[in-house]
């Protein structure tokens, strides 16, 4: 049965509905900034009409509406752009700090330029070039000292600089995992949060786009798996580790960047392995060098320091041939030319002769700061001893005897010779290194820097593309859920003619009723 105030109750809803729209844009409006908010919407309804079914009905036709009553406040979100953007989100994040390093890398091997190792080799063998020809010189010996030990300095400046690299990302990943603890207690107190408020009914609009945001955050830190029942329960599973179950949070510890399949810290761990790789490489290049088998072929005249064998048939100076394969004693004055193999650099410069008094062979040119037998890039150094005194440059394969004691022939320069040619010499490098598996050393270095280059690009490119996929993919999760103050600015004149509306309604019904109540039944007083 409808009321004589039914009219009033109807204006009153809607007077009501109008307002709670009112506030819900204003509140779209505020946050239009925000970052992670999404604009929200009141569901209206029209609210249930008389008269009801009941055990009897009115014989007045139709059913009269009661007015409008506004069932729920929700969001507008789309699950599946959510997910498809912390997917993308994760791999552009992963991507950026591969080539942030890579790019860091490039920078410390600073190739080609006038000032890197490669112009530093060159200067160094040059300096060889030049105390081949007269190695009487002091000016040619000293000359080769100081593009040694450049050359070594230079060495051992990009391994510093690797090594403080290395060091960095390693903070870098402490300090992400601390990071992405602080997102995952968050996570987890807005569940609870939002379980306490939708447990009677509501729905935590506000506490959920905190909580998405955080999500956001912590896909761009490590990879993210979100699971969400209908029960309201929520999960979330990164490097492996169900770090957020509904309430409770279990924070990543230090090897999350090991078991990370995305984000900063997959970044990181990948990054790791970059500076690692190039280390090997340079180490690879600076060992081979020095120690790593070389073939070279001796003048005839040279006079053996120590028995050595050749891979051909060699003359001695007294008729002797020495078959290819047998040992040529120590002290044998070769009268033909014999191929050696020697142990890089320092195995040709120990079979020389130093210009001392008296004189010495075996003297090694290059040393390990450690004292390790293996050469790399960190521990390489020129021998202190040649660097006090450049007479231990043993440039000189001869020597004759004078009276009882042997002097080297310092005009000779058969070693010096051997050494400048090392440069054109043909090494066999570790493999998995480069794709390069044998040339020089300049071959290899370039190798090395060629490779550096291409990775770096690829991770540039990668990066570009999986931007703009994040672009658009976060160009159309806006479209969906950003606030548009257009539209609102036009949902507001509605709401407010709508308001307006009611509100003049509601006085026509208290007139009318004012009417009824006061006018009604007054004649004759």
């Amino acid at each position: 049965m409808r009321s004589t105030f039914m009219g009033l109750e109807t204006s009153k809803r809607a007077i009501l509905t109008q307002s709670v729209a009112m506030q819900t844009l204003g509140h779209n409006i505020a946050n239009a900034a925000t970052e992670g908010y999404s604009r929200q919407r009141v569901n209206v309804t029209a609210t249930r009409p008389i008269e009801a079914p009941g055990m009897t009905k009115s014989t007045a036709p139709g059913q009269i509406g009661t007015g409008v009553q506004y069932d729920s406040i929700t969001r507008i979100r789309d699950s599946y752009l959510d997910l498809q953007y912390r997917r993308e989100n994760q791999s552009l994040a992963s991507y950026d700090i591969i080539s942030s390093t890579l790019s860091s890398i490039e920078g410390i091997i600073n190739e080609p330029s006038e000032t890197g190792l490669s112009s530093v080799m060159n200067k160094f063998w040059d300096s060889l070039e030049v105390l081949n020809r007269d190695p009487r010189l002091l000016s040619a010996r000293i000359n080769v000292v100081g593009a040694a030990v450049n050359f070594t300095d230079t060495l051992q400046h990009i391994g510093k600089t690797l090594q403080d690299l290395g060091s960095d990302i390693d903070n870098n990943i402490t300090a992400k995992v601390g990071e992405a603890n602080v997102l995952i207690q968050g996570i987890a107190q807005l569940n609870d949060f939002i379980r306490h408020v939708e447990a009677t009914g509501d729905n935590a609009n506000d506490y959920r786009d905190q909580r998405d945001l955080l999500v956001d955050k912590l896909s761009t830190i490590v990879d993210v798996q979100v699971t969400e029942t209908p029960d309201g329960g929520y999960s979330v599973t990164s490097a492996g580790v169900q770090v957020v179950s509904n309430g409770t949070a279990t924070e990543l510890t230090a090897d999350a960047a090991e078991n990370a399949t995305a984000g900063q810290l997959h970044g990181y761990q990948a990054s790791k392995d970059e500076v690692a790789h190039v280390q090997n490489q340079m180490n690879a290049m600076v060992s081979t060098l020095v120690t790593g088998e070389a073939k070279v072929t001796l003048s005839n005249g040279y006079v053996t320091s120590s028995a050595i064998t050749a891979e051909n048939d060699v003359t001695l100076e007294n008729g002797t041939l020495i078959p290819a394969g047998s040992t040529i004693p120590a002290g044998s004055r070769i009268a033909s030319e014999a191929i050696i193999k020697v142990n890089g650099f320092n195995g040709l410069h120990a079979l020389g002769y130093t210009l001392t008094d008296p004189m010495q062979t075996g003297v090694p040119f290059f040393v390990t700061s450690d004292g390790s037998s293996t050469f790399d890039i960190m521990n390489i150094r020129v021998n202190p001893d040649i660097q006090n005194d450049t007479n231990l440059i043993a440039a000189s394969g001869k020597y004759e005897t004078v009276g009882t004691t042997n002097q080297t022939i310092k005009g000779n320069s058969d070693i010096a010779i051997a050494l400048a040619r090392l440069r054109d010499n043909v090494f066999t490098y570790p493999s998995g290194m480069t794709n390069l598996s044998s040339g020089t050393t300049d071959d290899y270095f370039r190798a090395v820097t060629s490779e550096l280059g291409d990775r770096s690009a690829n991770a540039q490119r990668n990066l570009n593309n999986q931007q703009q996929l994040v672009d658009s993919v976060n160009i159309r999760r806006q479209s969906v859920s950003g606030v548009s103050l257009d539209e609102e600015m036009a949902d507001m004149i509605k709401f407010q003619h709508a308001y307006n509306a009611a509100a003049r309604n509601m006085t026509v019904v208290d007139e009318m009723l004012d009417r009824i109540i006061n006018g009604m039944g007054t004649v004759g007083r």
